[in-house]
């Protein structure tokens, strides 16, 4: 898999903009490697995946307080963690992922209250705080809030705004109570990539970079999905972005404290040069290597109608724009696929309709897309219209790796097409 490796200007800190420049370089220089205990003398690849061990979590520790990367689970995804307090640390992970700089990352803690140190509340904000952190801390929320002076202007991507998270991973916790610094931590992968779920996810990624990746096994990343971004304001919620804590769960644990909550749903350019106070913006994020489209609806559904596409013929594409399913890699969501049998490859995210259960296997189910040979597009399910709980978020993952395009299925003709 090629690399996109990122180069900043003399104006690094300041400057928004970054280059990509794809190269094979190092493709052989960089071999996967699993360390099978902490003698670190023999390592001569720069990013390796290391058992989690008493030995190898208190090497991830001084890494981190040396100023290296190191990637580590949580409940959420994997993330790509740098010392918090260091700008120059914080630095390397833009470096490594190829993120531009208008693209805040996350600080994460191991205690409640070690949050309060970097960020600055009202005294109307910490009571939100304290109800909502004694809610869902440990766990997939992150606040958004001034930051306080400790915290790098790189880190809040010249916003003045931090958000903080407590993750429920047990492995998480560890490193960074080992670490005795807040972790700066966004996903562990190639910036706009499918976000990574299990260690070699991220290795495949970021395998050119000096990286330690503690290996969370199978079963890391149960959540699947980002957490809740939600911006503390004055008598007032916003989410910033969908993910692990639901919007019914939000309300319901501030019922009748007067805080109005409300959601965004930005899509900001690639290109934009104004910083963002969460990550996750993007129109195209998440995104797999091959083109993905949202399929309409109407045509996923498994009506005994021959041919679903839409008699709209403002919505027609043109026949140019037509890809036979035969080369298609056909994403589900509770069996709504009419004949899976004539598309080139084909997953349910959740047979049983369980958006808790598609939520856990997208990304991997998304990274195994892109692997398949021969495949020029790749469908995924609307969830826009489900209305159950955390369908949202998921479908929020959904609409970015499709960077917002639909298509929609001619059953007749065993074709996709794009929906201009």
């Amino acid at each position: 898999t090629p690399v996109y490796r990122c180069f900043l200007s003399s104006h690094h800190l300041r400057n928004t903009a970054t280059r990509f420049v794809r190269t094979s370089l190092f493709h052989s220089s960089a071999p996967s490697l699993k360390m099978t205990g902490a003698d670190t003398s023999t390592i001569t690849s720069p990013c390796v995946i290391v058992p989690a061990t008493d030995e190898t979590i208190s090497a991830a520790a001084q890494k981190l307080r040396e100023g290296g990367l190191v990637a580590f689970p949580t409940e959420t995804v994997y993330g790509l963690g740098a010392n918090a307090l260091s700008a120059e640390a914080v630095l390397n992970i833009y470096h490594a992922k190829g993120r531009p700089l208008t693209d805040p990352v996350i600080v994460h803690v191991s205690e409640r209250d070690d949050a309060l140190k970097y960020i600055s509340l009202s005294s109307s904000q910490e009571r939100v705080f304290s109800l909502l952190t004694s809610q869902f801390w440990p766990g997939p929320l992150t606040l958004v809030a001034r930051a306080s002076s400790l915290i790098p202007r790189i880190v809040t991507a010249e916003t003045g705004f931090v958000g903080v998270r407590l993750p429920a991973h047990p492995l998480a916790q560890r490193l960074i109570a080992a670490a005795k610094v807040p972790v700066a931590a966004p996903s562990a992968n190639r910036f706009g990539h499918v976000s990574p779920t299990s260690a070699q996810h991220v290795h495949a990624d970021l395998h050119a970079s000096d990286i330690m990746i503690l290996d969370g096994g199978s079963t890391a990343c149960a959540v699947g999905i980002e957490s809740t971004v939600a911006k503390l304001e004055e008598g007032a919620l916003t989410v910033l972005r969908r993910g692990g804590v639901s919007m019914q769960q939000l309300e319901t644990c501030l019922k009748d404290t007067g805080v109005t909550i409300t959601a965004v749903h930005r899509q900001t350019s690639a290109d934009a040069t104004q910083g963002q106070e969460a990550p996750g913006q993007l129109l195209t994020h998440y995104a797999p290597d091959v083109p993905a489209y949202i399929v309409r609806s109407s045509s996923s559904s498994s009506s005994d109608d021959s041919s679903s596409s839409s008699s709209d013929s403002s919505s027609q594409p043109g026949a140019d724009s037509a890809i036979p399913l035969s080369e298609t890699v056909v994403v589900d969501f509770g069996g709504r696929c009419k004949d899976p049998h004539v598309c080139l490859a084909y997953r349910d995210l959740s047979p049983s309709s369980d958006v808790a259960e598609a939520a856990s296997n997208l990304f991997a189910v998304l990274r195994w897309s892109e692997q398949v040979p021969g495949a020029r597009a790749v469908v995924l399910p609307d969830l826009s219209r489900e209305g159950r709980e955390h369908t949202d978020a998921v479908f929020d993952r959904m609409f970015r790796a499709a960077s917002g395009r639909y298509a929609e299925v001619d059953w007749s003709k065993y074709s996709v097409h794009i929906v201009k």
